[in-house]
């Protein structure tokens, strides 16, 4: 079955649209949304109901939960912590609990889907690094993990001690553990048995990898293959949309940087 994996949305409606579109094209009806679909942007509720007539399939984000008062968001950087006290006023009663009703983790045909971390999802914690997904791989048991929050597209992978003949892709620099453990950054690869995987699909609504187009998966579960989409789209609207709503001006200039 074909999913396509969206995640940090950011109330980025114009990013949004395409993605919806593509889906369409490419007749993807399962929709997996791994959280932050507010936050940052400035149509959290228009983004809202799409998600919601898109998928039941979604995960509870950093942005989501600081926006309702689930979790405090004192630790946020000062632009994330203004566009979470707008988004809490601006944000329908049905929309807001909505949002407050969405689980941190999702486990759907033995895999596993998360916003932040496996290991501990409610802290919000990030997976950047080889240290880091090495950690990770330690707390949970599934063959494959999908994660957000990062807004970078990458692929860990950890080499289990049955695989044989596939040999790793790209093995990290520095990794202390050796050849176990690798790094994936192409736009299409396929799962190898007793391999296991975290999978970041990055941001649909604001990419920090320097690529401002929006990015997303498209995951076959049954041939075990995995997509990432980058689509351009219209970053000057939702820069205008950002400034007229006065929120901080570094939110619309980092559209057009990827960053």
């Amino acid at each position: 079955m074909l999913y396509g994996i969206i995640s940090d949305i950011h109330s980025n409606l114009e990013a949004l649209q395409v993605v919806v579109d593509e889906l369409e094209k490419r007749e993807i009806k399962n929709v997996i949304c791994l959280g932050d679909i507010v936050g940052y942007g400035a149509n959290p509720n228009e983004c809202c109901n799409i998600v919601k007539e898109l998928s039941q399939l979604v995960i509870l984000g950093n942005h989501d939960a600081g926006s309702t008062g689930l979790t405090n968001f004192s630790y946020f950087n000062w632009v994330a912590k203004r566009a979470c006290i707008w988004t809490s006023q601006v944000v329908t009663p049905e929309n807001r609990e909505w949002l407050k009703s969405l689980p941190f983790t999702l486990e759907l045909n033995k895999d596993l889907f998360v916003h932040a971390s496996p290991s501990k999802p409610e802290a919000w914690k990030y997976v950047l690094s080889f240290d880091d997904a090495i950690s990770e791989f330690q707390s949970f048991k599934n063959s494959v993990c999908f994660v957000g929050h990062s807004h970078v597209p990458v692929t860990f992978v950890e080499k289990g001690s049955s695989a044989k003949g596939a040999r790793l892709p790209s093995v990290g620099q520095g990794c202390a553990s050796g050849t176990k453990y690798g790094l994936i950054q192409d736009s299409k690869f396929k799962l190898e048995p007793n391999y296991r995987y975290i999978i970041n699909s990055g941001s649909i609504g604001q990419p920090r990898d320097a690529d401002p187009r929006v990015s997303f998966a498209i995951y076959d579960n049954k041939k075990k293959e995995v997509e990432i989409i980058r689509l351009a789209y219209d970053i000057k609207t939702a820069q205008q949309k950002i400034l007229d709503v006065k929120l901080p001006e570094f939110l619309a200039s980092r559209l057009a940087l990827g960053r």
